[in-house]
């Protein structure tokens, strides 16, 4: 008898232990830039405060922290910094003090969503003293590579075209590509006519370099460059640089 009065209490003591006065969601919390629908929720559940002043929910990213919604009395409403059509346009807020509750949806992704998302209420005690609660959490935005683009000796090559070169000329091909968040490594490989298939290529010269634009922060930037001099012991040389299932090929004829 005694064992299960001390289960019963453990039991009692997790469970009020994992009661949070306020909890803040994010669903899905890791998304992409063409994700939809990203929900982001603030309930209130604390009995110290019985009827929160107010419920707001704030942002803290690429453009430093700002209130996303707020909610006082009966009224809810997006801060001032996202009244602006850019965000109205994909951004539907609900909820109130009165449901101890609100919640922000947005129905399209940019790379500025990446951020700290923190909910703060606050109220009056029954001894009249002002107290406020917080929670935060963090919103991942990811995004797709794209598909590469190749130059030789600095001119662009569509997919799979045919450029001469002459024996003994000094060749220098560049794969560029936008590789995603978290970024895809790049791979240059070459056809090998023994055995009908691209293998990795690992004699030519080159090493890439990856880095996130300034003016694109949800997707890394890769250049990877190769050089070799042609020869007409090897008339033709298939390249293809691959990033995830995204790819682009090139053709080189060698002639004397």
């Amino acid at each position: 008898m005694i064992t299960y009065v001390r289960l019963a209490c453990i039991a009692l003591y997790l469970a009020e232990a994992g009661t949070k006065d306020i909890n803040i969601k994010i669903v899905p919390e890791h998304v992409f830039l063409d994700s939809r629908d990203v929900n982001i929720s603030c309930e209130f559940n604390s009995n110290l405060v019985k009827t929160p002043q107010w419920i707001t929910i704030r942002r803290n990213g690429l453009f430093l922290l700002h209130d996303v919604v707020i909610a006082t009395g009966n009224k809810t409403e997006l801060g001032e910094f996202f009244r602006d059509s850019k965000y109205r346009s994909r951004m539907e807020i609900n909820g109130s003090v009165a449901d101890q509750r609100v919640n922000v949806m947005m129905r399209t992704m940019e790379c500025e969503d990446e951020a700290h998302y923190e909910c703060v209420v606050g109220g009056h005690n029954d001894q009249g003293s002002l107290q406020m609660f917080s929670d935060s959490y963090a919103l991942v935005v990811n995004s797709h590579p794209e598909r590469p683009t190749i130059t030789v000796n600095g001119s662009s090559v569509l997919n799979k075209t045919f450029i001469g070169v002459k024996a003994g000329e000094e060749v220098h091909i560049e794969c560029d590509a936008y590789v995603g968040k978290p970024p895809i490594t790049m791979h240059w490989y070459k056809y090998d006519a023994n055995n009908g298939s691209y293998i990795t290529e690992r004699n030519m010269t080159g090493k890439p370099s990856r880095r996130l634009p300034i003016g694109n922060l949800c997707n890394y930037f890769t250049t990877f460059p190769l050089g070799f001099i042609a020869s007409i012991s090897t008339p033709e040389v298939r390249l293809r640089c691959a990033v995830g299932n995204e790819q682009e090929d090139v053709i080189i004829n060698v002639s004397t």
